[in-house]
């Protein structure tokens, strides 16, 4: 059996963590600008029009990637949140989320790479709310601040990333 061969008959799901894989390696040598839609198949072992078919169009793969990076982020935070006393959380949040940002240091395209604003935009949104559920769950916090601080969080990663 040829390599190829081995490869057509994975299961739907080890094939999108296959593509995603060689696709993460891809975004963060080439942009997303740069990306090469063919390079990602080639490198998984299938068509072009099967990475279509699957993430829809290069954008959709991409958000794909970011939101499985962002996921292993976000669940290090919840991990942090739930083992920190209440009078330590949003310092175990902060520290999570630096750390993890840091940890993604040769990675920022997920979380501030080169994507259409849409996409970042939804996805500023949405760690912005996680970390904002996270502090609502016990940190020591006046319930007017939670947004703000969430928000200084996020802003404050996304320049960390930046740089």
């Amino acid at each position: 059996m040829t390599e190829a061969t081995v490869q057509r008959r994975l299961p739907r799901a080890e094939r999108e963590q296959l593509i995603l894989d060689i696709a993460e390696r891809e975004f963060g040598d080439h942009g997303f600008a740069g990306a090469s839609m063919e390079r990602i198949a080639s490198g998984s072992g299938i068509t072009k029009a099967l990475v279509y078919q699957y993430f829809g169009s290069k954008e959709g793969l991409y958000v794909a990637c970011v939101e499985r990076g962002r996921a292993r982020l976000f669940d290090r935070l919840q991990e942090a949140a739930a083992a920190a006393p209440a009078e330590r959380m949003l310092s175990a949040i902060v520290e999570t989320y630096f750390d993890g940002l840091d940890a993604l240091r040769n990675d920022f395209y997920v979380l501030y790479g080169d994507a259409p604003s849409r996409a970042v935009d939804e996805m500023r949104r949405r760690n912005a709310q996680v970390i904002a559920e996270l502090l609502r769950a016990g940190a020591q916090l006046p319930d007017r601040d939670i947004e703000l601080v969430a928000q200084l969080i996020v802003g404050a990663g996304e320049q960390v990333g930046r740089w």
